[in-house]
């Protein structure tokens, strides 16, 4: 349950032998400990902060051996996952405050840029919430909620994308009171998301793909576009790439998905070998180092477009290119959603499927006879 690096303090440390109680007691009044939030407090001498909370009707000290206070954070919500639940509702009254100070630790593993919207939108939550911080979670019902839902819309005019954003905000907050043991049901859940329209994506075809690339002047983003298209790997997952991620002798990259953080695995596809080829001659698949040194070739992108007379495409459209033209050659779905990282074909025929030109469902149609 607990790393090595960690250290199970019981309440007779760091110096005393009394009693649990009275020595949690005596540690208040003396002032050597600081509440930071339920369960995390900070030593005022040395600033390390503790884990605190009950096992067996005894109060646990864990020394987490950092001053940093969003570590700190992290490894309390990495301790609540493995700990039983019944442990941290003796811990303290859990409330919506408690909540939010442990979403502000990212015990959700989210990627940086999801998790700064998402604590854009907390801000928002803590200064409108008008049922109190301090609220009981198992007081907090669904009509809550859907309350403080309709007045964002109301005072923002929202769409149902903007809505959406906050019920996930809500169904991510309030599942960590379901980690901490204080309800047994995220009370989110009952708020389900908003049925959003199609957006309009507009995808080149693989030729324009082919061809804006050619266009592009600036190196580092012809190779950041050229990866997007033949890997169909997006800017994220390009940023995380490093020499040692290519297996040239078995013919496979390692990715981690940046949205999700998982990890899977795409083959070197015919159509890339020879870029691969001059990613290794020109020593760009050294261990350790980033094989892209931009990420986010937008400027390069919009400026080749204008050359082009092309619409502005954006950079995830390589992304659906390469998986609109993986479809259309007949690759399985379920291999295809593999090679996004994705669990099922779901997400990729309920997208992706709409973008099949027609001379392929006409092929496609002629296998009916």
């Amino acid at each position: 349950m607990l790393g090595m690096n960690y250290q199970i303090i019981a309440a007779t440390t760091p110096t005393t032998q009394a009693s649990s109680a009275p020595l949690t007691k005596r540690r208040r009044k003396l002032g050597r400990f600081k509440r930071i939030c339920t369960s995390l407090f900070r030593y005022r001498n040395t600033g390390a902060y503790y884990i605190v909370f009950k096992r067996d009707g005894k109060t646990k000290w864990i020394n987490l051996r950092t001053n940093d206070l969003t570590l700190a954070r992290q490894l309390l919500a990495n301790e609540i996952k493995t700990t039983p639940k019944g442990d941290w509702k003796q811990a303290g009254i859990v409330t919506v405050q408690t909540l939010i100070e442990l979403f502000e630790g990212n015990p959700m593993n989210l990627a940086p840029s999801t998790f700064k919207v998402r604590n854009l939108l907390l801000g928002v939550f803590k200064s409108t919430w008008p049922f109190g911080l301090g609220i009981k979670v198992t007081h907090v019902k669904p009509f809550m909620m859907r309350s403080w839902l309709a007045e964002r819309r109301n005072e923002r005019s929202l769409n149902a994308a903007g809505i959406n954003n906050y019920i996930r905000l809500l169904h991510g907050l309030f599942a960590l009171a379901v980690d901490l043991g204080a309800v047994s049901e995220n009370p989110a859940q009952q708020v389900k998301l908003l049925r959003e329209p199609n957006p309009d994506r507009i995808t080149p075809t693989w030729e324009q793909a082919q061809n804006i690339i050619a266009s592009v002047k600036r190196q580092e983003s012809r190779r950041a576009l050229t990866a997007m298209l033949l890997f169909g790997l997006g800017q994220a997952e390009l940023r995380n790439l490093r020499g040692e991620h290519f297996d040239l002798a078995r013919g496979i990259i390692t990715v981690r998905r940046q949205k999700t953080q998982k990890i899977f695995m795409i083959p070197v596809f015919p159509q890339a070998h020879q870029f691969v080829e001059e990613l290794r001659n020109a020593g760009l698949l050294n261990p350790h180092k980033d094989i892209f040194n931009i990420s986010n070739p937008q400027e390069a992108l919009l400026l080749a477009c204008r050359r082009l007379n092309y619409p502005t495409f954006t950079p995830r459209s390589f992304r659906r290119a390469f998986i609109i033209r993986a479809l259309e050659k007949g690759i399985d779905p379920r291999v295809v959603a593999a090679w996004q990282g994705h669990r099922d074909a779901t997400l990729i025929l309920r997208v992706y499927g709409a973008w099949i030109n027609q001379d392929h469902a006409q092929r496609m149609a002629a296998l009916m006879n």
